[in-house]
């Protein structure tokens, strides 16, 4: 029995293990052979597929133990693929061998520096950070100043600073990187760089510039295989969002980045992608959705781990969302699972954060003692790690705490200390309402509600910017308590907004409280009347804290005057770029009434049209006007409650609203100009019209190009459609001998077959039908200069002899001639054709191609040529705005940085003629950005998610992949579109090469030629 069940168990084949035996047993594999699975397994790694790309490296080390170069690339894919898994010290270990120099003497100067690379990558993983940036610089000394290696060294660099929080340098090596990079034009590069920039500018701060270079990394990782890369990049754009307060946009970007996180091997990083879902969306008020998100991360963080390091924290943010709808005991019991886990695993941060929330949870419960005992325990680890944001939540909670113990003095001691450390950064807006609404509280304990109300209202207008419905109910809710014994109507339209929302939410603890509070104000006293200058002074200092963001101070302005003065609209509107008008705050109306108002308002041009637009909606229009900022229109309707209460003015708080606009301004202009702004080196290079030169592929033509110049042997020029043939030959004409003669052109495809002769040779007036004047002919009209002949493959095959011979004796017999003529010229010609298979199949003579082949130059495609795209960019942007009469054209690097990474099967012909579109359509003083370029460029820097795909389809160990969508596809349809890729990449790969595709493909010529006439699809493809 027991031998059958073995029997049955081995009979269910483990594929990840086969796949492995397999490769194991190809040990005599060619280093050829080797190299491509390397290059397959670097492609898995991009995916972010670490356990098959392990599972591949382990036999692939025991294959290439004899190839010294090939077994070190393999030990640092290795060591990189162990780092994504977190196993930082067998990463370190896998490649520490290489430590000495003696160890890498046998790798070339490249492979040399890359293990160096990961080798200190390793080291700061490990923590030895000096270690690490010791070697960098090391490396650094020892490769191109300009070359590849270097822009390596300076991410790698970036990425070990950021590790120790030193922003600047991380940003400033980002920067070099992308500098490098750039003149390669490697995508991961540039991508990753953007990546590193945009984390820099997170922690500094600047949210929405690292949201733009979130953005371009995306853009310009594509369609590529880079999987965990649009992973991360989604997530930490989603991080951006939650401190801009933006959560649905977190939310979407969270999505996304579960979508490719769980088509990884990094399941982790689903579930603190899960976690943060969970948390947005709880942020939002969508607390079911946020219950399916949170259940998600724990199924999937304790899958391989119940007690891993993320469980911690899906606890606590499961406990937060239980205590808000008030399962008070389910919560506690979560909560404290979290504590004691992150207190197992040592980790201060989670252990403190989820004694936090476990201590908001025991204020519901009403357990004043023991949630003080555990805010006392959050500050303590608070301190001791020293994160402000940390300190400053736990002494909010210690306040909250001793005012429910009944220690109203301690509690206003911990407000006086958070005052202090609390700043008008917009990320510190959360802690800011949380302060108004335990201030308010303070007041109200102590009998002072005219002074509670301004706290209270305070903190709608914060929660409500941030869009926080819970915490913006709550508010609601407090300041309709504060309300009720002076202003009952406005008390009753504040508790109705809170039960409505707390209904919406499940938050029934809350509901039942808010319910309670309306229900007593029917006994309610009279309403008591207050101290107009106390009113006037409350409400000044409220606006006056109000400086964090100029949307907070306009929501506050709007709030404090729809509070105090019982009118029933008010709307703020903003000019606009194009002249109309936006809605910035729509108070007791719609966006779509508010909307209309400022449509109509804008067109208003003079005094009588503006007193019929107050007489026509009964609105007072107050303008907003500030020295340093744009101003604002404030409409309120009725236009006689545009006061406040006792007959008093606006005007006091109308004054503090506008230096405040002043102070945002300027804070947002010092944001700007601090920033680091790209120098622009992207100058025009015109060496020669249209001929720019600077990679080394393109230095060497040139270096040819000059030994042959004073000499008058034929040319072949060889290169794919669209590389600037015709330009290598007008350079070689303008450097020869023959400079000061003419240049002829001829293009062996532009005229019929069967008048090629004539147009070569010429003819006499009746040497055929239609033959009704002498024509000289292109060689003849060439004499003593150069001929440049284009597309010579196309030459018809009884046409070459006689070609032949004028290149051997030098001399022509045009048609109805009956002597020969000598004529001195030189050839030039050009092919994007392989002219030796062409000689192989008998559709070119051989002879012809050895008179033409006496020197041969090849033109780089534009993707060996990259480092040269900004220079031609820049050059055609010159000369078409000159063209075109524009003037100031500007294009963003983001821009340059797209088309630096595109294929460009056109080559520069389709580079120029990009961008001589985009100045066609640009006006003066354009800035040229990513939008503005081409769709199927825009579409190049898309990511690509397909819903259902076939992967994999290759040959042999490490052969090419293709990936098929399979939606909405017949089965002939997806056969013939793996049968196209495949062709399509292996003439890539052999630039174009009949024989070589055919023999890869399993075809012969004939097969391959067939099947390209089937799928419309050329050699050059």
């Amino acid at each position: 029995m027991n031998d059958e069940i073995q029997r049955t168990d081995n009979s269910v084949i483990d594929l990840q293990d086969a796949r492995a035996r397999l490769h194991s047993r190809s040990r005599k594999a060619s280093p050829e052979a080797l190299g491509r699975e390397l290059e397959a397994i670097r492609d898995l790694l991009g995916q972010g597929l670490t356990i098959e790309a392990r599972s591949r490296l382990t036999s692939l080390l025991t294959q290439a133990r004899n190839h010294p170069s090939l077994l070190a690339e393999a030990r640092r894919s290795l060591s990189i693929a162990l780092e994504m898994q977190g196993d930082f010290r067998e990463s370190l270990e896998v490649i520490a061998m290489y430590e000495p120099a003696e160890a890498r003497a046998k790798l070339d100067p490249a492979l040399n520096s890359r293990v160096r690379v990961q080798l200190a990558l390793a080291y700061s993983y490990n923590g030895d950070h000096p270690k690490a940036i010791a070697l960098l610089k090391s490396t650094l000394r020892d490769v191109p100043e300009d070359g590849a290696e270097a822009g390596t060294v300076y991410a790698a660099l970036a990425r070990v600073y950021r590790r120790i929080n030193e922003y600047p340098i991380a940003r400033d090596y980002s920067h070099r990187a992308l500098d490098s990079y750039r003149k390669t034009g490697d995508w991961r590069g540039l991508a990753e760089s953007y990546f590193g920039l945009a984390l820099a500018d997170v922690h500094e701060g600047q949210y929405e510039t690292a949201l733009e270079k979130f953005e371009q990394a995306i853009k310009l990782a594509g369609d590529h295989p880079a999987t965990f890369l649009l992973g991360k990049t989604y997530s930490n754009m989603a991080g951006a969002c939650w401190f801009l307060k933006r959560p649905q946009e977190g939310i979407h970007y969270l999505e996304k980045a579960i979508d490719y996180y769980e088509r990884t091997d990094h399941k982790n990083s689903a579930a603190d992608g899960y976690n943060n879902l969970g948390i947005n969306l709880i942020l939002v008020g969508q607390w079911d959705r946020a219950q399916e998100a949170l259940e998600r991360a724990l199924s999937i963080a304790t899958e391989t781990d119940e007690r891993g390091s993320e469980v911690p924290m899906i606890l606590d943010s499961l406990g937060e969302l239980r205590t808000l709808r008030g399962e008070l005991e389910e919560a506690r019991t979560s909560l404290e699972r979290a504590a004691a886990l992150a207190t197992e695993r040592g980790n201060k941060w989670y252990e403190g954060q989820a004694r936090r929330t476990l201590g908001r949870c025991l204020l519901a419960m009403k357990k004043g003692a023991e949630a003080l005992a555990t805010a006392k325990e959050a500050q303590t680890l608070a301190e001791q790690i020293g994160d402000r944001q940390a300190i400053c939540e736990s002494r909010l909670l210690l306040a909250e705490a001793w005012l429910e113990h009944g220690d109203p003095e301690s509690c206003a001691a911990q407000l006086q200390q958070l005052s202090e450390q609390i700043t008008d950064s917009p990320s510190d807006l959360l802690i800011a309402g949380e302060a108004q609404r335990v201030h308010g509280l303070l007041e109200m304990a102590r009998g002072a509600t005219a002074v509670a109300a301004q706290h209270f209202g305070r903190s709608v207008s914060i929660f409500d910017l941030l869009g926080d419905r819970y915490r913006s109910a709550r508010a609601h809710y407090e300041l309709g308590r504060a309300y009720a014994t002076a202003q009952p109507e406005r008390a009753a339209e504040h508790l109705l907004l809170a039960v409505n929302i707390f209904r919406e939410l499940g938050a029934q603890l809350d509901l039942t409280k808010a319910q309670e509070a309306a229900n007593r104000l029917d006994e309610a006293p009279p309403p008591q009347s207050r101290q107009r200058e106390t009113v006037v002074q409350l409400l000044t200092m409220r606006l006056a804290e109000a400086v964090a963001s100029r949307e907070l101070l306009l929501r506050e302005l709007a709030a404090v005057i729809r509070q105090e003065t019982n009118c029933n609209v008010v709307v703020i509107v903003e000019p606009e770029q194009s002249g109309g008008l936006r809605v910035v705050i729509a108070d007791g109306c719609s966006k779509e009434e508010a909307g209309a108002w400022a449509n109509e308002l804008a067109l208003v041009k003079n005094e009588p049209q503006r007193e019929s637009f107050a007489d026509k909606y009964n609105a007072a229009i107050i303008n907003l006007k500030s020295s340093n900022a744009s101003p604002a229109t404030l409409l309120i309707a009725p236009r006689d409650r545009a006061k406040l209460p006792g007959d008093l003015t606006l005007d006091p708080l109308l004054r503090v609203v506008e230096l405040g606009m002043d102070v945002c301004a300027l804070r947002a202009r010092t944001h700007t100009d601090s920033e680091t702004h790209e120098d622009n080196t992207l100058a025009g290079s015109s060496l020669m019209p249209g001929f720019i030169h600077s990679s080394p592929a393109m230095t060497r033509l040139v270096e040819e190009v000059h030994k042959i110049r004073s000499s008058n042997v034929t040319v072949l020029v060889t290169g794919e459609s669209g590389t600037g043939k015709e330009l290598v030959a007008r350079a070689i004409h303008a450097l020869s001998s023959r400079r000061d003669r003419i240049f002829v052109p001829f293009n062996c495809t532009a005229v019929p077959k069967e008048l090629s002769e004539g147009y070569l040779f010429g003819y006499r007036r009746g040497a055929y039908t239609g033959a009704v004047k002498d024509s000289a002919g292109v060689i003849r009209t060439a004499a003593g200069g150069t001929l440049f002949l284009d597309e010579i493959g196309d030459l018809p095959l009884d046409v070459q002899p006689k070609l032949l011979r004028f290149l051997q004796e030098g001399e022509i017999q045009p048609l109805g001639e009956q002597r020969p003529a000598k004529v001195d010229v030189r050839i030039i010609a050009a092919t994007n054709t392989d002219l030796e298979e062409m000689v192989a199949q008998g559709r070119f003579r051989e002879d012809l191609y050895y008179r033409l082949n006496v020197i041969r130059l090849r033109v780089p495609p534009l993707r060996e040529r990259r480092s040269e795209i900004p220079t031609i960019v820049n050059y055609y942007v010159n000369h078409y705005s000159a063209k075109f009469g524009r003037r100031e054209i500007q294009i963003t690097p983001q821009a340059i940085d797209l088309l630096m990474v595109a294929d460009w099967p056109g080559n520069v012909r389709q580079l120029c003629n990009e961008i001589q579109r985009v100045i066609a359509r640009a006006e003066d003083g354009t800035v040229i950005t990513p939008e503005q370029l081409s769709p199927e460029l825009r579409h190049m820097g898309t990511p690509i998610t397909p819903p259902g795909t076939v992967t994999a389809i290759g040959g042999a160990v490490g052969g090419p992949s293709v990936t098929v969508p399979l939606q909405n596809v017949t089965l002939a349809d997806a056969v013939a579109e793996v049968e196209r890729r495949m062709i399509a990449e292996a003439l890539r790969k052999h630039n174009g090469n009949i024989s070589r595709a055919a023999r890869e493909l399993g075809l012969t010529r004939r097969g391959l030629y067939l099947k390209l006439e089937r799928h419309a699809m050329s050699a050059s493809a």
